[in-house]
Parts: structure tokens; C-alpha cells; sequence
């Protein structure tokens, strides 16, 4: 279980962070923490990452340069490499594959739906609109999720080769609900891209939390999107 592991955590290494929250529906497996719990000091672990190469000119150039880019294709690959704290690869989204009867109540809603636009409302439009977002679903519905790389890193974490510096970044949550989602939310605080997910797939929730937790604040609090969770319970 995920709660005890945490306590093997917690007795290793001092200060640790709170327990992770895990969460099936309404139910609260261990106890609610506050809302915002700041980040604790770096450990010496990450403090080497940052002076391992204190004395190389082109590492101490690179460093900078990535400070100020979001494509880390800019970056010489052998600093970008000592600059990772943490790595990991899972499929972009948690994918279930469909039934046949899953595909048929698609076919027949969005067939009603379009019918309706066409016959009832005169809406050409809205039709070949709902046409569209149904054959797309189709297709989406119909493919595995690309895998990804994530990346924690010390100027902030990358999802393939696109670096969210933690200056832009406001908070994280874990969100682990096993068979349902295992997830980390950013929150961050740009207007137009609000939250950031790193899905985890196979690797150790509490690892990524505690790592992220050196680096910047937790918000327990801080849940998926109603979209993402809307997708989620359509099979997605």
C-alpha cells in the first residue's frame, strides 16, 4: 500500500513531507494535510546537480541558456542529461481500449445528434460540426497515446523536449487513484495553460513526490480538471 510506504519514507530521511493523500471517490485514505505545504530545503542530492560542473565554462553557459528556453533541443545533451534529477516514460494519457458497444453508442449518438441539427434546427453547421467531433473521437478512441518522456530537472520539469521552468510554476498535487488515474497536476500560472500533467504509469508516486516537494510547494487540494475527468469516465 502506497500509505505504508510513504511511513518507510518518512523514517529514512528527515524533514519529509507529508503523506500522500490518496483518494477512492469521497473516501480519504489517510488524513487531509493543509491546503498549501511549502517546499522543504534541497537535499544535498539536487545541491550536486547544481555545482557538480561549478567550474566548466560551456556547462555553466548551457545551464544559463536553459534557464531562458522552453526547448531543451537547445541544449548540449550531456548537461541536459547531469541536469536531470528524475526521469521516467508513460503514455501521454491512461488509454482502455473499447468495446465494439462502445463504438456503437458513439455511432448512434452522434448519428441522433446530427440528425437533430439537420432536420429539427436547419443547422448544416452544427452538423458537419458534430461529424467532426465524433469522427475525431473515433480516432482518437482508436489509437494507443504516444509515450512520453518526463523529466524532472533542476530549472523545472520537461515533457519530452519542452522545459515549464519552476519559475512559471505555482504548485503540484499527486494524484494517485490506482486502476483510475496516477497523475501529477502543475498548476501554473500562466492564464491560457493552467495545468500541466505528468502521467506516471509504471513509476513510484512517492519518489516523483518527494523529488517535486525539494523543488516547490504541494497543494493537496489541487485536483484534474473536470474535462479530465469527464474524458476519463467516457474511456479515455
Amino acid at each position: 500500500m502506497i500509505k505504508e510506504r510513504v511511513r518507510e519514507k518518512e523514517t529514512e530521511s528527515k524533514p519529509a513531507p507529508p503523506p500522500l493523500v490518496q483518494k477512492r471517490g469521497k473516501k480519504e485514505v489517510v488524513e487531509m494535510v493543509p491546503k498549501i505545504v511549502k517546499a522543504r530545503p534541497r537535499t544535498k542530492k539536487i545541491e550536486d546537480h547544481l555545482e557538480k560542473h561549478q567550474k566548466d565554462p560551456r556547462f555553466q553557459r548551457e545551464l544559463k541558456e536553459m534557464k531562458e528556453t522552453h526547448d531543451l533541443d537547445e541544449i548540449d545533451d550531456d548537461v541536459e542529461d547531469d541536469a536531470t534529477i528524475l526521469e521516467w516514460f508513460a503514455e501521454e494519457h491512461n488509454h482502455r481500449p473499447k468495446a465494439p458497444k462502445w463504438f456503437a453508442v458513439l455511432a448512434g449518438t452522434a448519428t441522433l445528434v446530427v440528425g437533430v441539427q439537420l432536420f429539427f434546427f436547419a443547422n448544416v453547421m452544427g452538423a458537419i460540426t458534430i461529424s467532426l467531433i465524433a469522427g475525431m473521437t473515433y480516432y482518437i478512441a482508436q489509437h494507443k497515446p504516444p509515450t512520453a518522456r518526463y523529466r524532472i530537472m533542476v530549472d523545472g520539469v520537461a515533457i519530452n523536449n519542452t522545459l515549464y521552468h519552476f519559475r512559471d510554476l505555482e504548485s503540484f498535487n499527486v494524484v494517485y487513484e490506482p486502476n483510475e488515474t496516477m497523475t501529477v497536476i502543475l498548476r501554473s500560472k500562466k492564464r491560457f495553460s493552467p495545468f500541466i500533467h505528468l502521467e506516471l504509469g509504471d513509476m513510484d508516486p512517492v519518489e516523483v513526490r518527494e523529488t517535486l516537494f525539494e523543488l516547490m510547494d504541494e497543494d493537496q487540494e489541487l485536483e484534474e480538471p473536470m474535462a479530465d475527468i469527464l474524458a476519463r469516465r467516457l474511456g479515455f
